[in-house]
C-alpha cells in the first residue's frame, strides 16, 4: 500500500521561536507587549490589572524570597494558590530562578464538580502530590489550608518557602537565570481520576515551540486580546492561553471557571466588554450557553471581534456547534469562528485544530484538522503497524511540544511510548482527506449487538431531551451483582416526572443507538465528578456507583436529594440483566467483552 493511503500525518518543520526561552519572552512582553498586559476577574467580577512590567517585578520579588529560603536551581517547587495574579507571579518566579513549578489545584469554593471543591479536598490533594514526589519546597496562598498530616510531617517545616504575600514582601532579584532549551519549564499534573496524579515535564522548547506554531497556524500575534476561565493550574489556561500570550505580549483576560459556571451569559459580556478575539473552552460550555438563549432576548452584544474560538478538551458535537453559531449569529458572531482542536498536558497543550465546516445532517464525529508545524501523528493497529486511511486506529504522537516522558514514573513512561519514540495517547482516532479526527478514547469503546460507540454519544443523545441538564450526563458500564449493565445518569429538571424521564432516556437510546440502558439515575449535580475544567470523570461516578451497590445488595438506587453512593431502594433501578452464551453476565455488551471508561481524554481533549 502506498505510504499517502496511510494514516500519517505531519504538520512540517517547528518554527523557530523568537525567544530562547521562558524568561526571554516575559522581559520581551515587558520591553514591548500590549500595555494593557494581563486583567484578573475575582469570583464577583473584581478587575485586578497588571502590566507586563508588574508581573516581571512581582515574580522577581517573589525569587528574592525563594533564593533567600534556599531554593537552588532545578529544584521542584509546589504551588497551591487560590489567588490567579498571585499562582502567575509564583510560577515566573520560579522560571526566573531555573526552579520548576508544579502547580496544585486550589479548588474553587462553589464549584460543583470540581477536582477539589473546597479547601479540605485541595489540602488533602497538595498532601497527596507532596509525599509522593520527595516532599519538595512548597509555596501556598495566603491563608492556604494544610492538613494535618502534612503539618504534622517532619519534613514539613523545611519544606514550606513561605506564603505569596511574604514572598512579596521581598525586594525584586534581578539576577535572572538563563536556561537551556531542553530545561524542565513546569511540571504538569494530570487529572486522573483516582489516587495521585501523573506529573508531566514540559521544557522551554516543549512550551515555545509550541506557542510560535499555534501562532503561525492562526495568524496570533501582539493584537491578540484573549479570555480564558479555565483553571491556570491546567495546561488549557496555563499553556494554551497564558503562556502563548506572554510569548505574544498580548492582552490577556482571566477568570475563575466559577464566575462563568454561576452565569455563563458572563463570558459573552467579557468578551464584548474587552473587545476579545480569542477564547476557548470544553463542549459543555457551548451547550451551556445555547441553553441560555431565552436571556438573550433583548441584550446588546458585538462580538464581530471574536475570530479564534477553540473546542476542545472533551467530545466536540456538531449539533451544538452549530446551535451556537446560530444562537449568537444576531449578535456579529461569525459562522467561521470556531476551531475543534485536539491536544493534551502531554503535548503541550493544543497542537491540532481547523476551522468548523458546517454540514449538512448531524456528523457522528468532528474532524479537528491537521497538525500544526512541529507536531506529527498517525493511527496504529495493534500491532503497532499504520492503517489505511479513513481506518480507526490508535492515536499517536511525535514533535517538538511533546514531552520526553513523565517524571519519575519509568513503568508508565514504558507502557506510553513506542521504541521509535512516538507518545501513544490513548485516544481512537483515523484520517482521512488529510483530516484528522479523534473518535474517542480506546478504552471507552461500548460494544453490543453489532453497534459500537462512546460513551459520549450516549451521553449526546439523552442530552438533546429537554428535561436533561447539559453537561452532567454520564454513561457507561456498571458492575453489579456479578452482572454488567449500561447505566446512564442524569440530572432532571423541568416538571417531566422521575418515571416518565427514566421512560423516555431508555427509549432515546435504544432507538437512537440500539442499546439497552438497563439502569437510569437520577443525580444531583455536585454528586458528578469533575476535572478541573469541567471534564467528566466518569470512572470515579461509576466506582462510587458499584460501591454503593455492594453496600446495598446490588440495587442502588439514587435521587437528586441522596447522591450516587447513598441507597433509596427505588425499584426502577433493579437490574434486568440477561445471561451471554458464554454464561458471563453481559446485557449490554457482546459476549465475554467488557466496555471499559476511563476518566481519560476525549476527542478535542487539551488534558488528560
Amino acid at each position: 500500500m502506498n505510504r499517502a493511503d496511510l494514516s500519517f500525518l505531519d504538520g512540517g518543520p517547528a518554527p523557530r521561536p523568537a525567544h530562547a526561552d521562558l524568561g526571554s519572552a516575559l522581559r520581551s512582553a515587558a520591553r514591548q507587549g500590549n500595555p494593557e498586559g494581563l486583567c484578573f476577574l475575582d469570583a464577583d467580577g473584581t478587575e485586578t490589572r497588571m502590566s507586563y512590567a508588574e508581573l516581571l517585578d512581582a515574580a522577581s520579588r517573589i525569587l528574592g524570597g525563594l533564593r533567600a529560603a534556599g531554593t537552588a536551581p532545578g529544584e521542584t517547587v509546589l504551588l497551591q494558590i487560590r489567588s490567579e495574579p498571585e499562582l502567575i507571579a509564583a510560577f515566573w518566579g520560579c522560571v526566573l530562578g531555573g526552579f520548576v513549578p508544579m502547580p496544585v489545584a486550589a479548588g474553587e469554593p462553589g464549584t460543583p464538580g470540581g477536582p477539589a471543591a473546597g479547601p479540605a479536598s485541595g489540602a488533602e490533594q497538595l498532601h497527596r502530590v507532596w509525599t509522593r514526589y520527595g516532599r519538595p519546597r512548597t509555596v501556598l496562598g495566603a491563608g492556604q489550608p494544610v492538613a494535618p498530616a502534612t503539618r504534622s510531617d517532619p519534613g514539613w517545616p523545611g519544606a514550606l518557602a513561605g506564603d505569596t504575600r511574604r514572598l512579596l514582601s521581598h525586594l525584586p532579584d534581578r539576577s535572572w537565570h538563563r536556561a537551556g532549551p531542553d530545561d524542565p519549564a513546569v511540571l504538569l499534573l494530570t487529572s486522573g481520576s483516582t489516587g495521585t496524579p501523573k506529573a508531566v515535564p514540559l521544557t522551554h522548547r516543549n512550551l515555545l515551540t509550541r506557542s510560535a506554531a499555534t501562532a503561525q497556524a492562526n495568524g496570533l500575534s501582539v493584537h491578540t486580546r484573549s479570555f480564558n476561565w479555565m483553571p491556570l493550574d491546567h495546561v488549557g489556561g496555563l499553556v494554551l492561553f497564558h503562556l502563548r500570550d506572554v510569548y505574544l505580549g498580548a492582552y490577556q483576560v482571566h477568570a475563575p471557571r466559577s464566575y462563568v459556571l454561576q452565569d455563563p451569559l458572563r463570558w459573552l459580556t467579557v468578551a464584548d466588554r474587552h473587545r476579545v478575539c480569542t477564547t476557548w473552552a470544553p463542549n459543555f460550555a457551548f451547550q451551556l450557553l445555547t441553553d441560555q438563549a431565552a436571556r438573550l432576548r433583548g441584550r446588546s452584544l458585538d462580538l464581530s471581534g471574536l475570530r479564534y474560538v477553540m473546542n476542545g478538551g472533551e467530545a466536540v458535537r456538531a449539533t451544538v456547534v452549530r446551535a451556537f453559531l446560530d444562537l449568537l449569529r444576531p449578535f456579529g458572531l461569525g459562522s467561521d469562528v470556531m476551531y475543534p482542536g485536539w491536544g493534551m498536558s502531554e503535548t503541550s497543550s493544543g497542537v491540532i485544530d481547523m476551522r468548523f465546516e458546517p454540514a449538512a445532517g448531524d456528523e457522528r464525529y468532528v474532524p479537528v484538522g491537521r497538525p500544526q508545524p512541529g507536531t506529527a501523528v498517525r493511527c496504529v493497529d495493534d500491532d503497532g503497524d499504520l492503517v489505511p486511511q479513513g481506518t480507526p486506529g490508535h492515536l499517536e504522537v511525535s514533535g517538538t511540544a511533546v514531552t520526553r516522558g513523565y517524571h519519575d514514573n519509568p513503568v508508565q513512561n514504558l507502557r506510553s511510548f513506542t521504541a521509535d519514540g512516538w507518545f501513544r495517547t490513548g485516544d481512537r482516532a483515523f484520517v482521512e482527506s488529510g483530516r484528522l479526527t479523534v473518535t474517542g478514547r480506546a478504552d471507552d469503546v461500548i460494544e453490543c449487538g453489532g453497534v459500537t460507540c462512546h460513551s459520549h454519544e450516549i451521553e449526546a443523545v439523552v442530552e438533546e431531551l429537554d428535561f436533561v441538564t447539559p453537561s452532567y450526563t454520564v454513561a457507561g458500564p456498571v458492575a453489579v451483582d456479578g452482572r454488567e449493565e449500561l447505566a446512564v445518569f442524569f440530572h432532571r429538571r423541568g416538571a417531566v416526572g422521575a418515571a416518565e424521564a427514566e421512560a423516555l432516556i431508555r427509549r432515546r437510546v435504544e432507538e437512537r443507538l440500539g442499546l439497552n440502558a438497563t439502569r437510569i439515575v437520577p443525580v444531583d449535580p455536585s454528586d458528578v465528578p469533575k476535572t478541573g475544567i469541567g471534564k467528566l470523570r466518569r470512572s470515579r461516578l461509576r466506582e462510587q456507583y458499584e460501591a454503593s451497590a455492594a453496600r446495598c445488595g446490588g440495587s442502588p438506587g439514587t435521587t437528586p436529594e441522596n447522591g450516587p453512593g447513598r441507597p433509596n431502594g427505588d425499584d426502577h433501578l433493579r437490574a434486568r440483566a440477561a445471561r451471554s452464551a458464554t454464561g458471563v453476565p453481559a446485557p449490554w455488551g457482546t459476549p465475554g467483552r467488557r466496555g471499559r471508561l476511563s476518566p481519560g481524554r476525549l476527542p478535542g481533549a487539551l488534558g488528560p
